[in-house]
Formats: structure tokens, sequence, C-alpha cells
């Protein structure tokens, strides 16, 4: 959920479930400088990407043990060159992906 910095609630992002949009316990969250936010997906073994207005951008991930697969993600950051990390729990490592790769 969103906050205004007098606690006033402004939106939300996701809803329960599996399909896009939809999260299943979530376990990390980043917002990047454009207001966008990352948030791992954990049972669902994934990251998904939403707007500063909670509308569904993108995912990227499934369940696995092979590059880009999850295995229950935790944790997400952006850094300032538009690389994500990502804990991947259960695999035991970090990945790193671009976040806008050039078309």
């Amino acid at each position: 959920m969103k906050f205004s910095n007098n606690g006033t609630f402004i939106t939300q992002w996701g809803s329960g479930g599996t399909g896009n949009g939809q999260l299943s316990t979530t376990k990390g969250v980043f917002v990047d400088s454009e207001g966008n936010v990352y948030v791992a997906d954990y049972w669902n073994c994934r990251i998904q990407k939403f707007s500063a207005n909670g509308g569904f951008i993108g995912t990227w991930g499934t369940k696995g043990t092979g590059d880009g697969q999850f295995n229950t993600p935790k944790g997400v950051v952006v850094d300032q060159g538009d690389y994500i990390y990502i804990a991947d729990t259960s695999n035991s490592r970090i990945q790193k992906f671009i976040v806008n790769p050039a078309p």
C-alpha cells in the first residue's frame, strides 16, 4: 500500500493469486527513482514491477534453479545503473538483471 506523508491511504499494488499483478506472500519491495515498485513475489517465485500508481507493468522469473529462475525470492534492489539484484533465497544466490534493456 502507498500512503501520503501524513498517513492518508493513496493506493495499493496487486491482489492475492498467481496471475499477472497478483501476489503470494510478498517478501521484498523496492521503489526506483521513477517511482516504479518492484516486488519479490515469494511463493510465485518471480519479481513483479508496478507503476507508481499501482498499475501492473511486467513480471519476470519462474520457479526453478536455472538462470533467471527463482526459488522463493526475498529481496530486491535496483541500483543507479539500472541493474536489479534479487536475493534468490532457496537457491542460495543473488541474481543480477538489467531493468530496462536497450531495444
